[in-house]
Order: C-alpha cells, then structure tokens, then sequence
C-alpha cells in the first residue's frame, strides 16, 4: 500500500523495480516502452535502482558493431531472512532470500517435555546458524517465526503449542534480540493461508476457511480482504473445543475431552500402531502412506473423521466460507476427504445457498514460507525506495 507522503519519485523507482522482477522488462528500452518515460529518466531510475543493488546490470557483448546490450535483472539476494518453522516435532530454521529459495537450514527435535529455557536455547541456537549460513553480501534483516499454537503476535509470545506442552509465554523476541534483527511472528496456519492466498486472484474474492488436521487441529479464515485476527495470532483453536464426552481424557493444554484428545495424530497414534505398526507419526512421512491405506477400518479413526467432519460441518455454519481448503496427512487419503465433501453437500441449511468448493491441499510448507516472509520483503524494499526517493 503506498504512502500518503509517498513522492512520485519513490512511485516511479517502485513500478522500474516491479517491471524488471516480475520480467516484464529487461532492458531500459523495454522499460521506456512500458512507461512512456524519457530515456533519461529510466536511466536515472535504473541508475538508483543498481546503486541500491535492487538491480543487477550485465553487458552482454554481440557479434559486429553497436554498443554492447545491457540486461538488468532483479537481485534476489539484496535481502535475506531467517526463516523458523514448526515441522511435526521439530523446528527447522531456514535462510531464505527474496526468490523464496532455501540456500541452508538448521533442524532441531526438542523433547516434548521441553520447557522455556530449554526452547529459548533451542531457537537461538538454530537462528544463529542459519545467519552463518547466508551467502556473502545478503543483508539478513528479521527473523520470522511462524509458530503453531496459541499466540500473542504484538508481544512477541508463545504463549501455547501443544507439541511441547511446557513452553509457556515464551518471549521470542527477547530470546532472538542478541542476533541484532528484527523478530516477526505469525501463526502458522495464517502465513499458509496467505501463502496459498497469492497463489491466485480469484480465491481473494471469496472467503476462504483453512483446516489443518493433522498433529494437531487448528483453521484459519480469510474474508473481506484479510486474514481474520492474523495481526494478534489467535484464532479458531478448534483442536481444544470440548467433546463433552465425558472420557477425561487429558489433553496436552490442561484441560480434558478436547477434541485433540481424539482426533490428533499425537492421540492417535496408539490406535494406529497396533494396526499399522510400522507406519511413521510423524506428518510429512504419514501423509503419503495415508493415501494407500484403508484408514477407516481403525475405528478409533472412523470416530476422529466422525468427529472432524462434524466440526467442519458446524464451522461451515458459523463461517458460510465459499471454500474450504483441507490440508494435513488424514485428508491425502481418499475415503476420508469423501466424507467430509457428502457431509457439506448433504446438509440442508447449506444446501439452500451457493454450494462452498471443498479441496484438499498439498503440503502447505511452501504456502506457509511465503506468506510469513513475502510481507518482510516488501517492507524492506520499500523502505529503501522511500530513502532513495
């Protein structure tokens, strides 16, 4: 969004900068093309724009006489950021430039009875490695966090994740301060929306509800042009609604009968041993063995899809999104994302609107990557474009 104290110059370096990264433009004269500028005036753009190595100018030398061809391009590794992810039971910390290209990344499992201090060296540890890491001449300017669980984005707090029970409040922008950057932090299932969401321009005119089921169970919903509560990082925590039931089972957030406790791969994970017992807990290796099984017969499995589908069937009503985007190794295999398309085409309220678009979505690592750093990116181009013009 431009500034209203933002000058035509600033504008003007900004639609050179866009032309040439999305390439529209490789040259000044394709640039004077576009823009209908002067040629001293896109030299002088382009002129800025290389001394702020945004652009990259090379000569290629050609057969014959005339003057060499210049071709710009954009300069991917201007900036940098620290990427830092939860993946299962594990963090990873990557280092990632403006192309959304991994050039390293660091891994850590922490125990789950890990607590406060225990994380807080844990993130340093791997935060510091991946800067190490960077290629010569990238200026890392934040580390982004994009954590699971219960957040307080403004403050910086991991308050909750039920991978790791015992980390409580923990203050991540304290515990990063020392590497000297600033220290983003956003809920996992919203930078994945986000992510998912600039994928295509049709899906930001519809409301869109994101359901992960997997380790845990948690949603996001875009709607009206933003992601609803991203800026705090709490929202749709429906892993821990109660059941009702009755069982007292524990859950990991101290309370009993979530649906967690019968639903989640951490829970189930018992009953799906004794059947399957050399199939991987872990999301990235279950999910594809997911597809070829015949997950329904576990009957601890039929109820959490009875269960799961219930609940998106009651979000449904609460949210009326156009789509829903199912995501996690349970909905890769067939039979139960069948299930959760019958349940919405047969429910009578919403039979009498517009039918809502159910899709399954491939692992969302890279939507998630995207949709935490792409913001950062641009603030920081942005910010050098604003000195410059």
């Amino acid at each position: 969004m431009l500034s209203g104290s933002e000058t035509q110059r600033t504008r003007d370096l900004r639609t050179v900068l866009d032309l040439v990264r999305t390439g529209k433009a490789t040259t000044r004269g394709e640039i004077i093309e576009h823009l209908n500028l002067r040629s001293t005036t896109v030299s002088e753009l382009v002129g800025e724009l290389v001394e702020a190595d945004l652009l990259r100018e090379s000569v290629v030398r050609q057969r014959g006489r005339g003057r060499p061809a210049a071709y710009l391009s954009y300069n991917t590794q201007r900036f940098g950021v620290i990427f830092m992810q939860v993946a299962s039971r594990s963090i990873v910390a990557k280092a990632v430039d403006m192309a959304g290209r991994v050039v390293a990344e660091a891994h850590a499992a922490p125990p789950a009875d890990t607590a406060n201090d225990e994380m807080a060296a844990v993130l340093l540890s791997l935060a510091a490695e991946a800067l190490e890491r960077f290629p010569t001449g990238v200026e890392v300017i934040a580390v982004v966090c994009s954590f699971s669980g219960l957040l307080d984005a403004p403050r910086k707090l991991w308050c909750f994740s039920s991978r790791w029970p015992n980390v409580s409040n923990l203050d991540v922008g304290e515990v990063l301060r020392g590497l000297g950057k600033e220290v983003v932090l956003v809920r996992n299932l919203d930078a994945e929306l986000a992510g998912r969401l600039a994928d295509t321009e049709k899906r930001r005119e519809e409301s869109v509800l994101l359901l992960h089921w997997g380790y845990g169970i948690g949603a996001a919903y875009y709607t009206e042009g933003a992601i609803v509560n991203r800026l705090r990082g709490r929202f749709c925590e429906i892993g821990h609604w109660g059941l009702g039931n009755a069982r007292g089972a524990r859950c990991t957030c101290g309370n009993t009968d979530c649906l967690e406790t019968v639903a989640a791969l951490w829970s189930l994970g018992p009953q799906i041993r004794s059947v399957f017992p050399d199939l991987p807990l872990d999301e990235d290796a279950f999910g594809p063995m997911a597809e070829r099984l015949n997950l329904l017969d576990v009957p601890a499995l039929a109820e959490a899809t009875r269960e799961v589908v219930r609940l998106t069937g009651n979000l449904s009503r609460l949210l009326f999104p156009d789509r829903i985007i199912l995501t996690g190794p349970f909905v890769r295999n067939a039979d139960i994302f069948h299930r959760f398309v019958v349940a919405l085409e047969a429910a009578p309220v919403l039979r009498s609107l517009d039918r809502t678009i159910v899709t399954s979505g491939e692992q969302g690592s890279r939507h998630e990557l995207s949709g935490a750093v792409e913001t950062v990116f641009e603030a920081a181009c942005d910010d050098l474009l604003r000195r410059r013009g």
